[in-house]
């Protein structure tokens, strides 16, 4: 599951891909990631992301990566990423020097990873993204509608940078509304953002997860991360959402 380097081609793997066979959101948000800090030799900042179109298992999906003005001690940055039917993501970055936890919440005092058992996935273990990603559940109450929350510990399988590392794992919000919404049947995730604060210690990554608005057609959820203790990123995911109707 190796990061491409700028530029690309990338052949999009059945290992890092969600339920219905196309590119896993979190691994799009890794994939701009490294394009960014490939380009600048800085650590991640912010990340915003737009998905245009889904892109498939075994497409090439080409990486570009451009900075309008020489990188200072922080760069901006335009990524793109193109796949057979067209661009798939667009997506801004903003690369420097590691940013200084603030002053947020406290991490949660949950069970080891080891004492907590895996996460469900819509298309079974081995499968899919859970070939790419190891997700515990420390804690959960997903029978709130849009009060639901869950805490998660999640690491990544295969070797990529730390801020990479935070990218992917932060993209847990259609998990936690598959959960909270029994008549979901699918989300597509319309766009997603990313501010690290610092870099993950160790493999694990401990995820708060929340929704904050949803109605008939949209969710927002948001994703509190901590390492060490330490907040080390929050994220972001707005998405579109479909339902099963109901038996006349």
């Amino acid at each position: 599951m190796p990061l491409p380097r700028e530029g690309g081609p990338y052949v999009v793997g059945a290992e890092v891909t969600n339920a219905i066979g196309v590119l896993f959101g979190g691994w799009n948000l890794g994939l701009a990631v490294q394009a960014a800090t490939d380009l600048t030799g800085g650590r991640l900042r912010d990340l915003s992301l737009s998905h245009l179109r889904p892109v498939r298992a075994g497409s090439e999906l080409l990486l570009s990566a451009r900075s309008p003005a020489p990188a200072g001690s922080l760069a901006h940055v335009g990524i793109e990423g193109r796949g057979d039917d067209g661009v798939a993501f667009s997506a801004l970055a903003v690369t420097g020097p590691p940013a200084g936890s603030p002053d947020g919440p406290p991490a949660p005092d949950v069970a080891a990873p080891e004492d907590c058992p895996p996460r469900a996935y819509a298309a079974g273990p081995g499968t899919g993204s859970s070939v790419l990603l190891d997700v515990r559940v420390a804690e959960e109450r997903v029978d709130l509608g849009v009060a639901s929350w869950a805490r998660l510990w999640a690491r990544v399988r295969c070797p990529v940078a730390d801020d990479v590392r935070l990218a992917v794992v932060s993209d847990h919000v259609p998990y936690l509304l598959r959960c909270a919404l029994p008549r979901l049947t699918g989300m597509a995730t319309v766009a997603a953002t990313v501010r690290a604060f610092g870099l993950p210690v160790g493999e694990w990554v401990l995820l708060g997860v929340s929704l904050v608005a949803v109605d008939e057609r949209m969710g927002v959820g948001r994703v509190s991360m901590w390492s060490d203790g330490r907040l080390v990123g929050v994220a972001e995911q707005t998405g579109r959402l479909f339902t099963r109707r109901l038996a006349s």
